[in-house]
């Protein structure tokens, strides 16, 4: 009886706030609630968007776990190295700057990356003939050689991540996010100077941006109460 209860409560506060209530879209909102609380053993985010966010920081996080150990094979080798190579291999000749904010890297690290790549023979430079103080950079043949040996090493934590998860659903989580991965490489691209809140003033807008961070304030506000309720039952 304490689930059908539950169920009940669940179905008159959905119906609150909505004005038009289907069965059928409550019961998709239900089961995505209850399947957000058993994520991350109960330790739930007060809100979809944090909740979509940590999970994919999550993935990603193992992801970086899985093939760091993948890389063993190859001792001495980083992983950063391998985003470096590979965005080169990509993006043909390209400026030394654009490689690194491609990768989202500091200067100075990233300066670091690519000296050490240049230094093992994996790839080249010259002078930029259209800016002579730009550096264009290239992958060689020793380079090439080296990348799609790390492929074929990386391939195996994407496959034991992964594999499981049926076509069309990668299908569909790939249409989701491709326009978001674009979005935010040029916006990350055009960011030196302005903080995150310049970017979602930008974004989103001084007023709609005032308006979120006060209902994310109420949220968070209200989050340990909702997490006491849910430890008391």
């Amino acid at each position: 009886m304490s689930e059908l209860v539950t169920l009940i409560t669940a179905w008159e506060e959905y119906a609150q706030k909505n004005t038009t209530v289907s069965a059928t879209e409550f019961c998709m909102y239900f089961l995505a609630k209850e399947s957000n609380n058993q994520l991350f053993s109960g330790l739930t985010p007060p809100d979809l968007d944090t909740v979509f966010a940590k999970l994919i920081g999550r993935l990603a996080g193992m992801q970086t776990v899985y093939s760091k150990m993948a890389l063993q094979e190859i001792p001495g080798f980083e992983l950063e190295w391998f985003y470096f190579l590979n965005s080169i291999y990509q993006l043909k000749e390209v400026k030394k700057t654009q490689v690194i904010q491609y990768n989202f890297t500091e200067q100075t690290t990233g300066i670091d990356i690519l000296n050490k790549l240049k230094n093992l023979g994996y790839i080249t430079e010259r002078t930029d003939p259209d800016d002579k103080r730009a550096k264009l950079v290239s992958i060689t043949k020793t380079g090439e050689k080296k990348l799609f040996k790390i492929y074929q090493l990386l391939y195996k934590p994407t496959l034991l991540m992964y594999n499981d998860i049926d076509y069309k659903d990668k299908q569909l989580v790939i249409s989701i996010l491709t326009n978001t991965e674009h979005k935010h490489q040029e916006l990350l691209s055009n960011s030196r100077n302005k903080s995150i809140d310049d970017l979602l003033a930008e974004t989103l807008g001084k007023e709609k941006l005032a308006q979120m961070e006060l209902e994310q304030k109420k949220r968070i506000a209200g989050f340990p109460d909702a997490k006491r309720n849910k430890e008391s039952l």
